[in-house]
């Protein structure tokens, strides 16, 4: 029996319909870290510069992401995900307040460092500064982080993702948080507590003054007046 002829057009949608299973067989990779990444980046940049120009859905769900921001497909299933992780997104979909801080001129470079910091928390538990470092020092954590090898494709994925975030942070971002956390302290310590430091003292005190039976108004005057001369000035 001879074997059935196919089309070109059949022989590409295989190849696209083998294509589209491996990228799902990678999505569904267990990686060390929990270092978070699609593959389809560019759709992702995408989403992030729709959001800026697209007015603030009340959830943010695949119809809005079809209609508005014209992404559809197996693609855009990756970029809720991620949202949320970034903290973009609540476990519902609703926008966060980060999320409309990303839309603000004034706020976008900071709410996407806090945002990167979110996702790629553990890479900044190993250097604070790796929003500042280059594409090689960033694949050299995210080895340390994953234990893949630099030539897995999935760190070219995570490194893609990580600068889609990183790209929209033009100016140095501020770290008002951890500075608060750093100078919070009790109220009150004892000298025991700071060996060798200084202590800043504050002393009050108490006068009790004890008035003679008189009514010479003169005895109270000259009272009074020592009390102003000596100890009130």
């Amino acid at each position: 029996m001879a074997k059935e002829a196919t089309t070109p057009d059949e022989t590409s949608n295989a190849a696209a319909e083998k294509v589209s299973a491996n990228n799902e067989k990678t999505e569904r990779r267990e990686i060390k870290g929990g270092i978070p990444y699609t593959t389809s980046p560019g759709v992702f940049k995408k989403a992030l510069e729709g959001i800026i120009t697209a007015e603030r859905p009340d959830k943010f769900n695949p119809n809005f992401m079809d209609t508005i921001l014209s992404i559809r497909g197996g693609a855009s299933r990756a970029v809720p995900p991620l949202l949320k992780k970034m903290q973009f997104l609540g476990a519902d979909g609703t926008p966060t307040s980060l999320y409309s801080k990303f839309k603000t001129e004034g706020g976008r470079s900071q709410a996407a460092f806090e945002a990167l910091r979110y996702a790629f928390g553990e890479l900044f538990k190993r250097n604070e500064y790796i929003y500042r470092a280059d594409e090689s020092a960033v694949k050299d954590g995210l080895v340390e982080v994953t234990g893949l090898k630099r030539n897995d494709p999935i760190i070219r994925l995570m490194y893609a993702t990580f600068d889609s975030i990183k790209s929209f942070i033009d100016s140095e971002p501020t770290r008002a948080v951890e500075e608060r956390a750093d100078e919070a302290a009790p109220s009150s310590q004892s000298i025991s507590d700071h060996p060798g430091g200084k202590l800043k003292l504050g002393l009050s005190y108490q006068i009790n003054i004890v008035l003679p039976e008189t009514e010479n108004i003169a005895v109270f005057n000259a009272i009074f007046r020592s009390l102003r001369d000596n100890l009130l000035r």
